[in-house]
Parts: structure tokens; C-alpha cells; sequence
């Protein structure tokens, strides 16, 4: 087809095909999560499971994720570049989805069955995390600097309906239709994302099929490194930096609590509150679609007025003195529906602030020649501690030790934002000379 006239199908002939793009990839990855982290923990607290079957499932949805500097460094030493940098590699990822999902309505398993459960996780999160990876760095190889700004809120935007959709969808599926139908529900929406990738193109003249008419973009050939010494000495040497390894540090304490409260909510809903799977699922998922948009504009806010260090330690900070309040507060929240929708608002906007808060701290942080691979080390190292964080929960007893757990998390908020406050990058100096606009 002449380029002229699929010109609307080309990456970097488009912004708004750019911004749409990342957007709705986006939430194609927050499909498995939605069902992973939101559906299926309140599905198995309905239906009796025990606590460490929900701390499981959490710890196994974050395991793909924290090992994504491993596709990340094979994707920018191996790339099949007449179709492109990365959309080989994000074709591929979209069909592992597919894959997983036909495999779980396939066997359609039921809530006693944890292992088929956990293999089932793994695999739609080995195929979301994947896809991560190669939209990341199709991100960094197609925008304007003056647009990242912009992608990077329709990118989480994107991330946080994909994830509530599927939630909301999935805890009802499972509670009324079971699990086979569920998740043939999906299989439509995933093969629709995956047919638009195959559809798009990064640059003018490349491929759209490896049997096509095409040839490889100078640009594409340019920055292809094809050598892994290169990009393993530029990587190392700026992640043994002082503040990288600070960085690491604070994001293992901070995310390891993030991983103890993102297994200790769907029981609190279901155990203490009285949430059944269906509407603890409908209730969470709309209540992340409302507070992204708060969550964004709070974030934002922040890291331009403060500059995203004192930004961070700021919002660790709320997190410890949230915690308390779930611990000493539990005669309001659990009392009524709304007191606990109402603390859901603050735990989901957590979730998304400490987010954008951290992120310009690792994009300083990484070397330009080796971005993506560096950024995604960065994000594969914060997300490990959330498995372990999880780990960690069903180790020191779960609810029935609810005051230890929430202490444990208090401690580990604040050993986080105090190492984040020694670290040099992320001042308010460097926020001020972002271009008007641009957020880090």
C-alpha cells in the first residue's frame, strides 16, 4: 500500500496517531492486570481460599514485571528492522496475551484450583509486561520531546481504565458465569489490539509483514546498537552512580510496602467490609478511573512545584499516616460502604502518584544511549519488591496480625522517602527548566 495513503497508520507521520496509539496499547497491558490483581484475589476470598492464596496471586501478577530488563536488553540487541525497532517483538508480546487468555477459557478453572490459577497469571503477565517493554521503548524511538509529556498521561491514563475495565468486567464474569466465559470475554478485545499493531508501522517504507514490499528506515538503522558489550558497559556504569543505587534502595522499601497493601485490600473488602467478588471488583475499578484523573493532576502538580524528590518523600509520607488511619481508623471504614469506598479513593490515589512522582527521578537517572534498556531496569527492579512485599504479607500472619502488618508498612514507607530525600537528582531546580508544558 502507498505510503501516502496509509500515511495514517504511520507512527512518525502522526502525533494524534501517536498519543491514540500508546493510549490504547495501554490498555491493552491493563487487561491481565485488571483480572490478576483485582478480579481474581476478591473471586478467591468469596469463595473461602485462604489469605496466602491472594498473597500468591499478587506476588506471581508482579513477577513477569520485575524481570523486564531481560526482553528489554534482548529487544535493543535483536530487532527485525524492516518492520521496525520494536513492533516484531510487540507483535509477538500481544499474541502471548491472546495465548494465555485462550488457553484459561480453555480449561476455564475454578477457585480451588490455585496452581492452574498462578501458571494462568504468569503467562497473561509474562505477555502484558513484554508489551510493556517494546511500547516503552517504541515511545522513546517515536516521540518529540515536546510530546512526552503529554503520552506519558494518556499512557498511564490508558494503563489505569484497561486495568478498571477489566476488573470491573472480569469480578462480575467470574462471580455470575465462571471463568471459561470470562475470559472468552476478553479473547475479542486483546485479537482487536493485536490486529491493529499488525496494521501499524513506526516509520514510512518499512514492512508490514515479513513477506511484504519494505525496506529499513536510516533512522532505525542508526540507532540499532546490535552489540551487547557496548550496551551492558553504558548501563553498568550509570547504574553504580551513587543516586541510581540509592534509587534501588528506597524503591525496594517503598514498593516492598506497596506489595504488602496491595494484597492486604481485596481481603479487607471482602472480609471486613462485606464486598462481595462482583462488587468489590465494580467498586475498585471505578473508583481508579475517577482518582486517575485526580491522581494525575495531584502528581503533576507536585513534581513541577517541589521537583519529584521532595515530591516523593512528601508522598510517602501521606502513605505511612494512610496505613495508621487503616489500622486505627477501622471503626469508620468498616462500619459503613461508604467509609470504605472512601479509603479505597486514597489507596488507589497512592497508587498512581507514587508512580509519577518516582518516574522523572529514573528518567534523570538513565543514560540516553541506553534508555530504554536502563529505564526498564529501573521499573523491573521497583516491581520485584511488590513480590516479595506480597511474600512477606502471608509470612507475618496476614489479618489475624493486622497491627504488625501495618506497622511493617509504616517502616518501610518512611526508610523509603528517607533514602529518596538523600538523593541529589529530582531538585525543583531541574523541574523548573523542563520546557513549559513538558513534564519529566
Amino acid at each position: 500500500m502507498d505510503d501516502r495513503v496509509a500515511g495514517s497508520m504511520i507512527l512518525s507521520e502522526s502525533k494524534f496517531l501517536r498519543i491514540i496509539s500508546f493510549f490504547l496499547l495501554y490498555i491493552g497491558q491493563g487487561i491481565p492486570l485488571g483480572v490478576s490483581t483485582v478480579a481474581f484475589p476478591a473471586w478467591l476470598i468469596a469463595n473461602g481460599a485462604p489469605e496466602s492464596s491472594v498473597a500468591a496471586i499478587i506476588g506471581t501478577s508482579f513477577l513477569p514485571w520485575s524481570f523486564k530488563f531481560i526482553p528489554a536488553a534482548f529487544m535493543d540487541r535483536y530487532a527485525y528492522l524492516p518492520m521496525g525497532r520494536r513492533r516484531a517483538w510487540l507483535i509477538g508480546a500481544q499474541l502471548l496475551m491472546v495465548t494465555g487468555f485462550a488457553i484459561a477459557a480453555f480449561i476455564g478453572p475454578g477457585p480451588d484450583d490455585l496452581q492452574t490459577i498462578l501458571y494462568i497469571v504468569f503467562l497473561i503477565g509474562a505477555g502484558s509486561a513484554i508489551q510493556d517493554v517494546a511500547v516503552d521503548g517504541l515511545a522513546v524511538d517515536t516521540l518529540p520531546e515536546i510530546e512526552q509529556g503529554t503520552a506519558s498521561a494518556f499512557m498511564f491514563g490508558g494503563q489505569t481504565v484497561g486495568r478498571a475495565l477489566s476488573g470491573a468486567a472480569a469480578g462480575f464474569g467470574l462471580q455470575y458465569f465462571g471463568s471459561q466465559d470470562t475470559f472468552l470475554l476478553f479473547l475479542p478485545f486483546i485479537l482487536l489490539i493485536t490486529l491493529y499493531v499488525v496494521f501499524l508501522r513506526e516509520r514510512p517504507g518499512e514492512k508490514r509483514f515479513p513477506w511484504s514490499e519494505g525496506t529499513t528506515h536510516p533512522v532505525n538503522l542508526q540507532r540499532h546498537v546490535g552489540a551487547w558489550w557496548p550496551m551492558a558497559t553504558a548501563a553498568f556504569k550509570s547504574l553504580v552512580k551513587l543516586d541510581s543505587l540509592k534509587l534501588l534502595i528506597a524503591a525496594g522499601f517503598s514498593r516492598t510496602g506497596a506489595g504488602m497493601l496491595d494484597t492486604l485490600w481485596p481481603i479487607i473488602a471482602v472480609s471486613f467490609a462485606g464486598f462481595t467478588t462482583a462488587t468489590y471488583s465494580g467498586m475498585i475499578s471505578t473508583v481508579d478511573l475517577v482518582m486517575s484523573v485526580a491522581s494525575i493532576g495531584i502528581g503533576s502538580f507536585l513534581t513541577t512545584r517541589l521537583g519529584a524528590r521532595r515530591a516523593t518523600v512528601l508522598v510517602y509520607a501521606g502513605v505511612a499516616l494512610f496505613v495508621l488511619f487503616v489500622l486505627y481508623g477501622q471503626a469508620f471504614w468498616a462500619a459503613t460502604t461508604a467509609g470504605f469506598v472512601a479509603i479505597s479513593c486514597f489507596y488507589s490515589m497512592f497508587g498512581t502518584v507514587t508512580s509519577i512522582c518516582t518516574n522523572p527521578l529514573r528518567m534523570q537517572l538513565s543514560d540516553p544511549t541506553v534508555a530504554a534498556t536502563q529505564f526498564t531496569i529501573y521499573n523491573s527492579l521497583s516491581n520485584l519488591p511488590v513480590t516479595l512485599g506480597a511474600t512477606l504479607f502471608a509470612v507475618l500472619g496476614g489479618t489475624p496480625e493486622m497491627t504488625v502488618i501495618i506497622w511493617t508498612m509504616v517502616g518501610l514507607a518512611i526508610a523509603g522517602g528517607l533514602v529518596y530525600a538523600t538523593m541529589r537528582a529530582g531538585s525543583r531546580h531541574e523541574a523548573a527548566e523542563l520546557p513549559e508544558g513538558e513534564i519529566n
